[in-house]
């Protein structure tokens, strides 16, 4: 028998072998990803580290120029932002800008005239020694080398150049040479239309431009379709402005009678009053309204009894000043032989009759005091050859003087009337396109500063002539040779013209209204719509500092509220402020008010200091020598009234008394016989 002890050994040795340790088995797949933890919090924020090194210098970017050390580069561009190629960037010297005195008087020597353009006569006439740049394909220039002094920088296209006009955005002031040098001008340009562009009329340039107060102006609403306004017209800043129909023209009317004959053929003159005088009428003009049509009724008195009846189709101003109206004669209209003075005087017992409310208008077309009879004007008298061209935009006179004359005017669905009866309304005033050029072209490419005159770019010669055309005395070449300057084809100029074929090709006389030596001084202008005449005179428009244009003062866009379109007040007692101030700062001596600095300005010219009410710079440097309507009366000394006109000089001096031989009522306007009379200039002059 086996003893149980042994067994159980053995059987416990044989489980002790079984358990051992032996090699590790190969590992597991890993288990799946467990949930993250809660986010930690942010640590603070580290010290930042130095900057790095500058990286190397970029190629240079679009539109940059390498410049001149000792010159000027630059780019010229248009308002489409085209390179212009193949212009010539001058620097005309300050120095060369003319200033001789001009007489204005004679065409033949105005058209020789090498000193009357600032910018365009010194580089015809010196061109060939100014430092200039020619532009490349990328419209870019280069002038090496710039001398010391100041310079108008101005571009002249190529003569082969037809879509751009001379001038630039840089050419009014004179730069020194310390802004030239080493420095990138850039320079814009104005386009142009092409000489088949044509006349597409205000209401297309508003529907891309929008409404503008520009029909705001008396530009705009001076000729009415009568009573009424288009929807290019609004009158609302002039209230008054049919005052006279409203009251003269009514269902009983008004009768004017036209009495006291001069007996001067030459210079025919006569009185007009709604008073009978009882004798001496040579005839009358009975204004009467019926059934919505207006009426002037023109009856012999002194001679065989006889009336002749004209309805009124056009008011003619009534803004300021005037009015006038027109009628139709066969397909012509004409101007009747009447003028409503809206600031005319009521005392016809003393006050000169020329002043009064109502003034014959050239009554001698329509009464012939030979024969006691009334009559027609002349065909050549008409409105359509004499006068739509500076009152209308665009138009073609057509016609001679044996059939009569008839101006076409630019077709426009918002224009105020047909005037020419062909079936569609034209628009009767100044528009877009007398300042910006005809804009078909413009139109037809939707814009984008393409073949369109921007005035502001041009030599100012050339915007000035824009404004000139009209506002001075100049007879023209086609149509009759009439005060409208029209050319041999019976067109006015188109803007961007320059001064010079504007005198060769549209001017036949020059015919200014000038004060003569006598009751004058021979230098300042006498009659309106010359304000220009004076202005080509001044110092403003010739200089060697800044080259200034009737639209420096005037904006003809209305964008104003300040009287006659200017862009401010003249004067500001605020430190730079006013039109005057901004550019005399230094006229003026230094205090506190302006009114101070203005007594110290007088001081300085021995003036003596007392209080001057309300005076300002215009009073004395644009007294109101010019007449378009009554003028106004001003001081009386002595028992003299002396008296000013309407419209103010500008040739922006101080016209003085000793420059007057001959000193009387009717003498031009002096300083003292308007605001300063009434201070210091209390004695016989």
């Amino acid at each position: 028998m086996v003893h149980v002890c042994a067994v159980l050994a053995i059987a416990t040795g044989l489980l002790v072998g079984a358990c051992g340790s032996g090699d590790p088995g190969p590992g597991g797949a890993p288990g799946a990803q467990g949930e993250p933890g809660p986010a930690g919090t942010s640590g603070t924020q580290g010290v930042p580290g130095e900057a790095g090194a500058p990286g190397p210098l970029g190629p240079p970017g679009y539109g940059y120029l390498a410049p001149e050390a000792k010159g000027v580069v630059g780019f010229v561009r248009d308002t489409a932002g085209d390179a212009v190629v193949g212009a010539t960037v001058y620097l005309v010297p300050s120095a060369d800008v003319p200033t001789a005195a001009l007489a204005l008087t004679d065409i033949t020597a105005e058209r020789a005239s090498t000193t009357d353009e600032p910018l365009e006569d010194p580089i015809a006439n010196k061109g060939g020694t100014y430092a200039k740049g020619v532009t490349d394909m990328l419209g870019a220039y280069r002038i090496s080398t710039v001398g010391d002094g100041s310079y108008f920088v101005t571009v002249l296209p190529g003569a082969a150049d037809k879509t751009h006009l001379p001038g630039g955005s840089v050419c009014r002031w004179a730069s020194k040479s310390a802004d030239l040098v080493g420095k990138q001008v850039d320079i814009k340009v104005s386009t142009r239309p092409s000489d088949k562009a044509e006349y597409v009329g205000t209401t297309a340039c508003v529907t891309c431009h929008g409404i503008i107060h520009q029909k705001e102006t008396l530009h705009a609403i001076g000729l009415r379709a009568i009573g009424s306004a288009s929807k290019l017209q609004d009158g609302r800043r002039y209230p008054s402005w049919n005052k006279a129909l409203d009251t003269k023209f009514t269902s009983g009317g008004t009768t004017i009678y036209v009495f006291g004959y001069n007996g001067n053929a030459t210079s025919p003159d006569w009185k007009a009053s709604e008073t009978d005088p009882g004798t001496g009428v040579s005839f009358t003009m009975k204004l009467y309204s019926s059934l919505g049509k207006y009426y002037v009724d023109l009856t012999n008195v002194a001679g065989a009894a006889a009336t002749k009846t004209y309805e009124v189709g056009i008011s003619y101003g009534g803004g300021l000043y005037k009015q006038r109206y027109l009628a139709k004669i066969g397909t012509s209209w004409y101007v009747l032989p009447l003028q409503y003075n809206s600031d005319g005087l009521t005392n016809e017992a003393s006050a000169p009759f020329a002043r009064w409310v109502w003034q014959h208008y050239n009554a001698q077309y329509w009464y012939d005091e030979t024969n006691k009879a009334l009559r027609e004007p002349a065909l050549v008298k008409s409105f359509d050859n004499s006068c739509a061209g500076c009152h209308m935009t665009g138009i073609q006179v057509t016609g001679d003087s044996t059939s009569g004359w008839k101006a076409h005017g630019v077709p426009d669905d918002n224009g105020e009337m047909d005037f020419d009866g062909d079936g569609r309304n034209e628009q009767l005033n100044m528009g877009c396109e007398t300042c910006h050029g005809p804009g078909s072209e413009h139109w037809a490419r939707a814009g984008s500063g393409r073949s369109i005159v921007s005035p502001e770019l041009l030599t100012p010669e050339r915007e000035v002539a824009i404004c000139a055309q009209c506002h001075t005395r100049a007879l023209g070449i086609g149509a009759g040779n009439t005060e409208a300057p029209l050319g041999a084809n019976g067109r006015m100029m188109v803007a961007g013209t320059s001064r010079a074929e504007f005198l060769a090709h549209f001017v036949s006389k020059l015919d200014d209204g000038m004060w003569d030596a006598v009751k004058g001084d021979g230098k300042h202008a006498k009659k309106h719509h010359q304000q220009a005449s004076d202005f080509l005179k001044s110092g403003k428009y010739r200089n060697g500092t800044m080259l200034q244009t009737c639209a420096t003062c005037h904006d003809a866009h209305g964008n104003t509220t300040e009287p006659h379109q200017l862009r401010d007040k003249m004067d500001s007692s605020f430190v730079g402020a006013g039109l005057c101030t901004s550019c005399h700062e230094s006229s003026l001596p230094a205090a506190a008010y302006f009114g101070d600095r203005v007594q110290g300005h007088y001081k300085s010219h021995g003036i003596p200091d007392q209080v001057m009410g309300d005076i300002s710079c215009s009073s004395c440097h644009m007294p109101k020598t010019a007449k378009s309507g009554s003028g106004t009366a001003g001081v009386t000394i002595t028992g003299t009234t002396y008296y000013q006109g309407d419209i103010s000089s500008h040739v922006f001096d101080v016209p003085r008394k000793s420059s007057i031989a001959t000193k009387a009522s009717d003498m031009m306007t002096l300083p003292y016989t308007n605001a300063c009379g009434q201070v210091c200039h209390v004695t016989m002059p």
